[in-house]
């Protein structure tokens, strides 16, 4: 008999978030499946189709409700991987949320490329 070990993989960080604009907020509102409006933030944002993020809904300091996009470090092949959405005891997020100028056009590729390269 053989055994299989099993070497866990190193958990996916969040890189940034973005907030994502009240239009945009109240389009993806109107999708009920998870996966159209993670599709369709991607092709808004320039965002590679097989990177992993994640939204999530939030209140702004005047307690407007609004969406955030968190953008991970990782790339998958095949099945996009389970993931947390890291915050500490308080609630806060523990990375950075930026707001971004919708009337441009926004490639988040790119931002990474320059960024990290």
């Amino acid at each position: 008999m053989s055994r299989i070990k099993f070497i866990p993989r190193d958990p996916i960080k969040p890189l940034f978030a973005i907030k994502i604009s009240p239009t945009l907020h109240k389009v993806l509102n109107t999708f009920l499946d998870e996966k159209e409006k993670l599709d369709l933030l991607k092709n808004v944002l320039g965002i590679n189709p097989k990177r992993v993020v994640g939204l999530k809904n939030v209140l702004d300091e005047d307690k407007n409700n609004g969406t955030i996009i968190i953008i991970y470090d990782y790339i998958y092949e095949r099945i996009m991987p389970k993931y947390d959405i890291p915050c500490d005891e308080n609630g806060f997020f523990k990375f950075k949320i930026y707001d971004m100028d919708f009337n441009t056009d926004i490639n988040i590729e790119n931002l990474l490329k320059k960024e990290y390269s």
